[in-house]
């Protein structure tokens, strides 16, 4: 019968936490069952069983361990326990030895039904066993929703899903909280602030301290620089309209999509930008596969979900993969392969107004795409001053993989093909 090892599920994974078992030591489960939730550097995710037979436990709850390592055995022989990475608490005699510097932060799991100066909500009937409610009658509800949830005093009893099988989301938990006019606890009820305080101390969790110790790592080891350029975007915004007015299966394309499209084409182009660099020497993809920089959910770091082999799909199969693979990592349930395995990046701030701004390469990538606003601006046109949309874009690169030529016609091909984007409709080579 399966083992069951601590997966992989981005290129930075090294270790894995327990965050929770689903189900108990000894207990039959069935292939497809929801095992566990783990947290990785990047997000939190459910594993499921492979197969059928009785589940035996080897690593506990809130224990990382290495990826790779046996967690737990289905059917077979239970495997031994897996040492905690903590020592043991000393007999009472003998003091525990002093630790030297902060200790790790434990994700908190906290299960109160009332919270400090709070009133408890009044109580919902649950649903009846069926769409939104697993065989145990437990609630269908993703780890995020859950912890957004009891964070918001929201009763998820209360709350339509509008998940696969009326599974509770993210989404539908901030929905429900603004309708009830619900805040964190924390802005509810603010401690008392100590005498003199000038600074409250927030303890990273494991994806925000891997995301900070990367971003370090990248800024001080890979030397960056810019190429900016300026797109006029008018027929860009024309064909979105028009897609979303007639092509029902492109009613959702995004300016992001067109650019991935663009940057995909490009990426065949010049493959020395589809590139890293690896112990010394050049390493080629012969895959383009782009990396989709969203903002972090609650509670969880950055996230890059991948988009692979973006230069054999056209326009539609990109709009429909990103929005899939996005959705399935601010959930907390990316599938293998969504956050490993990019070649390049796409960071869009354009929707938040801003202009301009210079990204920080996520290795072992060379490059990302830095996206601004689309906005009217003055501009001259067959020698007349008219009003146009423009767009500006800058390319952080990696000088040990290509330099500022390779970059200034990189982009230029970037801006031709977004300027003229009936030709992102044509279908892959």
């Amino acid at each position: 019968m399966p083992d069951v090892n601590m997966p992989k599920l981005s290129d930075t994974m090294e270790e894995g936490t327990v965050l929770e078992w689903k189900k108990q030591d000894g207990e039959e489960v069935h292939r497809g069952d929801v095992l566990a939730e783990i947290e990785s550097d990047k997000a939190s995710f459910e594993i499921e069983a492979e197969g059928d037979g009785v589940l035996h436990i080897a690593v506990e709850k809130g224990q990382a361990v290495p990826v790779g390592q046996l967690i737990g055995r289905i059917g077979g022989e239970a495997p031994e326990k897996v040492a905690a990475a903590a020592p043991a608490a000393p007999a009472p005699a003998a003091p525990a030895p002093k630790r030297e510097g902060p200790a790790e932060p434990v994700p908190e799991r906290a299960a109160e039904p009332v919270r400090s100066g709070r009133t408890a909500p009044p109580p919902q009937p649950s649903p009846a066993r069926g769409e939104g409610v697993d065989g145990d009658g437990r609630l269908k509800a993703s780890p995020i929703a859950r912890r957004l949830a009891e964070e918001l005093g929201v009763d998820l009893a209360a709350v339509a899903g509008t998940g696969p099988d009326g599974r509770i989301v993210k989404e539908d938990v901030l929905a429900a909280a603004e309708r009830t006019g619900r805040r964190p606890a924390a802005a509810v009820a603010p401690a008392p602030r100590p005498a003199g305080a000038e600074v409250e101390v927030v303890e990273p969790n494991r994806m925000q301290a891997t995301i900070a110790r990367r971003m370090t790592e990248s800024k001080t080891t890979v030397p960056h620089f810019y190429v900016t350029v300026e797109a006029r975007v008018d027929e860009a915004v024309r064909l979105r309209q028009q897609l979303k007015e007639t092509v029902p299966s492109a009613d959702r394309v995004t300016m992001t999509d067109l650019l991935t499209r663009a940057c995909a084409i490009a990426l065949t182009r010049f493959p020395e930008v589809n590139a890293s660099w690896v112990d010394g020497r050049f390493h080629r993809k012969r895959a383009v596969s782009i990396g989709l920089a969203v903002p972090p959910a609650q509670g969880m770091g950055l996230l890059v979900p991948v988009v692979h082999d973006v230069d054999r799909k056209d326009l539609v199969q990109i709009s429909i993969d990103s929005r899939q693979v996005i959705e399935r990592a601010r959930s907390g349930k990316p599938s293998p392969g969504d956050l490993e395995g990019g070649t390049f990046s796409i960071s869009n701030l354009g929707m938040y107004g801003v202009d301009e701004f210079n990204a920080i390469i996520n290795p072992p990538e060379s490059a990302i795409l830095a996206v601004g606003a689309i906005k009217d601006a003055a501009v001259v046109e067959d020698g007349r001053l008219t009003v146009g949309k423009v767009m500006r874009m800058t390319l952080s690169v990696d000088h040990r993989v290509f330099y500022g030529q390779t970059a200034a016609v990189f982009m230029a091909e970037v801006r031709r093909l977004i300027e003229n984007p009936v030709s992102l409709l044509l279908p892959p080579d």
